[in-house]
């Protein structure tokens, strides 16, 4: 094997598809048991709902690539729709398979732009604002939602409080790190520090992140310079969280169960807290115990949430993971080919 031939069997983006694949084969096998169940639960599903809570994570795909969109704005032309909602299924693939709040679908996103021509600190405009508009509608929606509870009742479950904070805490510290990574100055400190390592410097020049320091705006001034777009984005992150409630509240009236929507807004919340937190692989059993727990303690009876739970977790993990892995690399070779 040549020297070239080795450095690209060993690039960053290949290492990061062997990854993907390891964890991909490790759900497979723990949970080729689980999709028996699945597959019978869905048959006996109510068709109409079924359709609608597919219909709902369909719209979440559409959702996100309409947020690249907005967030190009006129350099929208240079990148397909079609492709960006490739990009948004990987997005989540990405975000799911290595939970990080976040934080590794936006490199995969400032990536995927760069390769596409997009200028260094356009893309990096375009991630931050995406994730600060996630992280304003989560935190909006999560204090809403435990307020809408905690006025019900007196006496709360002490782990949905717990929860909550964590919750809380966790994506204000998002925030507050997104605005601080957001400075070039912070870029130009890390920039020479990493440009020690020749080889981590070869891949810091391939993919332009010197570029970030030739902008100069922090993230109040991309917020000053995008405001109309800042504001969409956030409208929309709150749209999808919507739709990931409408999924589930689809999946209980397909069983005939009813829960108040605000208490399925909270138990799926509280999960997606869960579910950010590098606790494991695609939060691997913490997040179907948690969301298991978080909608039985709401009023959903325990083989009602498990229900919820196994199919709510295969529309929006299971299904996209061949799709999601499958598209990695398709727009990883179109990339190298433009």
């Amino acid at each position: 094997m040549t020297k070239k031939a080795r450095n690209k069997f060993f690039s960053p983006s290949r290492i990061v598809f062997y990854i993907l694949s390891v964890v991909v084969f490790y759900f497979a096998v723990h949970y080729i048991g689980k999709l028996k169940d699945i597959k019978t639960l869905l048959l006996e599903m109510s068709p109409v709902w079924l359709f609608l809570a597919v219909a709902a994570q369909v719209s979440t795909y559409v959702c996100n690539a309409f947020i690249l969109k907005v967030l190009l704005g006129k350099g929208t032309k240079e990148i397909s729709f079609l492709v960006l909602m490739k990009i948004s299924v990987v997005i989540l693939f990405v975000n799911q398979a290595l939970p990080t709040g976040g934080i590794s679908g936006n490199g995969y996103v400032f990536n995927q732009l760069v390769k596409r021509q997009i200028d260094a600190v356009r893309a990096f405009s375009v991630l931050v604002l995406e994730s600060v508009g996630y992280y304003i509608a989560f935190l909006g929606g999560i204090v809403f939602f435990f307020s809408w509870y905690a006025l019900e009742h007196g006496t709360m479950n002490r782990i949905i409080v717990y929860t909550s904070i964590v919750g809380f805490v966790f994506y204000c510290f998002l925030l507050l790190m997104m605005a601080v990574l957001s400075n070039w100055r912070v870029w130009r400190g890390i920039l020479r520090r990493l440009s020690r390592f020749p080889k981590i410097q070869h891949y810091i020049k391939k993919i332009n992140l010197p570029g970030l320091t030739k902008g100069k705006q922090g993230i109040w001034k991309m917020f000053l310079q995008n405001k109309k777009g800042t504001f969409k984005v956030i409208g929309i992150q709150c749209f999808i969280i919507f739709l990931d409630v409408l999924t589930v509240y689809a999946i209980l009236k397909g069983f005939h169960v009813s829960l108040p929507v605000h208490y399925i807004a909270l138990g799926l919340l509280l999960s997606l807290v869960v579910g950010a937190l590098p606790i494991s692989p695609g939060s691997l059993i913490a997040y179907e115990s948690a969301m298991t727990y978080y909608f039985s303690i709401l009023g959903a009876p325990v083989h009602a949430a498990l229900m919820v739970t196994l199919i709510f977790r295969f529309l929006t993990f299971w299904l996209p993971i061949p799709i999601g892995l499958f598209l990695y690399r398709n727009l990883q070779r179109k990339a190298t080919i433009q």
